[in-house]
């Protein structure tokens, strides 16, 4: 099963592999962070996204092979920041258990769970009050 693909057509799309190693969840949260605050998102939103982002890349950290790499995916449109991070090792599936959901799905406005990706996504209070100018 491939993981789900953002829209080809979004131009603020950005796609990062990373080994599946604890010691790359910084550098994910810190690219979060930085397309975030580059799009307008607050202090407790970026928080929010890098603690989103943290669970499910423990998981995955937690149950794949030493060679195992993640595929990480973010997208920007209208105020939404939408991140994918999908399994991009043959056998390696997310299982969430129930304390993972919960903080997902309280950090998060929306949140997917398939067997090789998560995506969640954020929306800004400030950018979604903003008129759209395209």
């Amino acid at each position: 099963m491939e993981p789900p693909e953002a829209p080809a057509s979004n131009p603020d799309r950005i796609e990062i592999t990373v080994p599946l190693r604890v010691e790359f969840a910084s550098t994910l949260r810190t690219l979060i962070a930085a397309i975030g605050s580059d799009a307008g998102f607050s202090v407790d939103e970026l928080d929010d996204l890098r603690l989103a982002l943290s669970e499910v890349f423990a998981v995955l950290a937690d149950t794949a092979p030493a060679d195992g790499r993640a595929r990480v995916s973010c997208s920007l449109a209208h105020g939404e920041l939408s991140v994918t991070v999908a399994a991009d090792t043959p056998g390696v599936s997310i299982v969430l258990d129930d304390l993972a959901t919960s903080i997902l799905e309280s950090v998060t406005d929306v949140v997917t769970i398939g067997a090789v990706a998560v995506t969640f996504s954020k929306r800004s209070a400030e950018l979604a009050e903003a008129p759209r100018t395209s």
